[in-house]
């Protein structure tokens, strides 16, 4: 039976596996004069590489759910969590208590709960952005959107989504 760390190893491999081929891609690409699809492979060899890069780095360590949230979300986002984690380890977090095994599931268990709210705040911010997207095409239909109302009707402040609709407007 497969242990989650053999599988984030062989997930890795695949991933340098394909990251290799991309750039072999973006290199023929280049040699047929193709600047344009070259970029397009060496931008998906470096997503890919930096994906193994995060699926490494979870090998080892006890996030349970939380490294599903982590694979789930914006791959330079979960590195940046996984770095905070790694920069603030338990001899500096738990300064004055007895760094006893109940106090490192605890403080495993506060990581893994920062990958849930990493991973909420991704799902929010999706959300966010599409409900603009779906205003704006509204709007591009010809309906009038009362963006306070809109704001009451779903939750988010009136500040937010006036901020991302402006956003989507420009973009």
């Amino acid at each position: 039976m497969f242990s989650d760390d053999d599988r984030l190893r062989e997930r890795v491999e695949s991933l340098r596996i394909a990251a290799g081929a991309s750039y072999q891609r973006a290199a023929d690409a280049d040699r047929q004069g193709d600047s344009e699809k070259a970029e397009d492979y060496r931008e998906l060899a470096a997503t890919q590489t930096r994906k193994a890069e995060l699926h490494e780095r979870l090998i080892g360590r006890d996030l349970k759910f939380g490294q599903t949230h982590l694979l789930s979300v914006d791959v330079e986002q979960a590195l940046k969590l996984l770095d905070r984690f790694d920069s603030n380890p338990a001899e500096v977090v738990l300064t004055h208590a007895e760094r006893d095994e109940h106090a490192q599931w605890r403080l495993a268990e506060i990581q893994r709960k920062a990958c849930e709210w990493l991973f909420a705040n991704e799902v929010r911010a999706s959300a966010l952005r599409e409900i603009a997207r779906m205003a704006l095409v509204m709007e591009g239909e010809g309906v009038e959107i009362n963006a306070a109302a809109l704001a009451r009707m779903t939750g988010i402040s009136r500040q937010t989504l006036h901020a991302r609709l402006s956003e989507a407007r420009r973009s």
